[in-house]
Parts: structure tokens; sequence; C-alpha cells
């Protein structure tokens, strides 16, 4: 299923979106998905006013799994609705990686610029090791959260299926594509 074939950006590859047109009111829409996640045990989640979050069953998880936020919603100038869907990491992870993104970040900058000061002004190359340290740091991170999107793949592909196939179930899906 290539649902996020479009998107190559590097925001498209981190957290896949997509976006589905149905023919059904948006409120029935998203009462008829809140029934099906109730009755499908293979997948567990909750209702907000605006948005279905979709999980992975806590017997199931483990640190790499992902979360779906699903908005349906009519929009006032489509005779369609839209159902938004964004895949990612659970927040307490994304949070992690994005503090220790901007760890590395800091500390490579200053360090960075402390190590070239003390180059420039007394020939000392003591402190120039921060510089490609940063670098390493932060392709061991994204090393890491590639693994972590991996290992969560298949997990992701069953909420996105049954989504799918929850709404399949009582209207025509259509991908809607987008530029």
């Amino acid at each position: 299923m290539a649902f996020n074939r479009l998107n190559h950006s590097v925001l498209g590859e981190i957290r896949p979106r997509f976006k589905l047109k149905i023919n059904f009111d948006a409120e029935m829409a998203m009462e008829k998905v809140s029934e099906d996640l109730l009755q499908d045990k293979t997948v567990a989640g909750e209702r907000s006013q605006a948005y279905i979050f979709v999980k992975t069953p806590r017997h199931h998880q483990h640190y790499w799994s992902p979360e779906m936020s699903v908005r349906i919603e009519q929009e006032e100038y489509d005779d369609y609705t839209t159902v938004s869907c964004l895949v990612g990491p659970r927040q307490t992870v994304w949070a992690m990686f994005t503090f220790m993104y901007a760890v590395i970040f800091i500390a490579s900058t200053f360090g960075g610029i402390f190590s070239i000061v003390k180059y420039t002004n007394n020939d000392d190359k003591s402190w120039l090791w921060i510089i490609p340290l940063g670098i390493i740091c932060t392709a061991s991170v994204f090393l890491v959260s590639k693994f972590g999107q991996k290992k969560g793949r298949d997990q992701m592909l069953h909420l996105v299926s049954f989504i799918y196939h929850s709404l399949e179930k009582f209207t025509e899906v259509k991908r809607i594509e987008e530029d």
C-alpha cells in the first residue's frame, strides 16, 4: 500500500500523512469509525471531538509503536468529506528525539564556535573534535530513528488498513492526490 508515495519530503518521510475523500456526513463517519474502533480488538484508540486517535493495543505495543490521528471534516466548498490521517511515533518518543536533536545541535554549535575561536586565536586544535562528534551524534540519532521506523512499519500499515477498511464498510474511499 503506497499511501505516502507522493510525499517524499523530509516531514512526509518522518510522519507519513495522507488524505482521503468520502461521500458521507463527517459526524456519521466519525461515529462509524469510533464503533469499529471499539469492536476491532487489533487496534485501540479514543475519540475526541474533532479527532480519532488509533493505536496498537497495549499488549502489542513496543517502544517504536506508531499512532495515527484521523480528522474527518466536511469542507465548506467541496461536496465531499475529507479524512486527514497523520501517522507518527507516540508523543513521548517524538519529544525525546526532538530533545536529542536540539541538545546535539546546541552543543555542536557552541562547541564548534568555541573550538574555531581557540584554533584561530591560539592555534589550539584540542577542541576541534567537537565538530565531527556533533555530525556523528546527529547521524547516529537519525539511524536509530530510521531503525525504529522500520520496526513499527507493520503496525503502521495495520493502522492505515484499519482506517481504509472501516471507511469502505459504508462508503467509497478515494485518495486525494496532493501537489
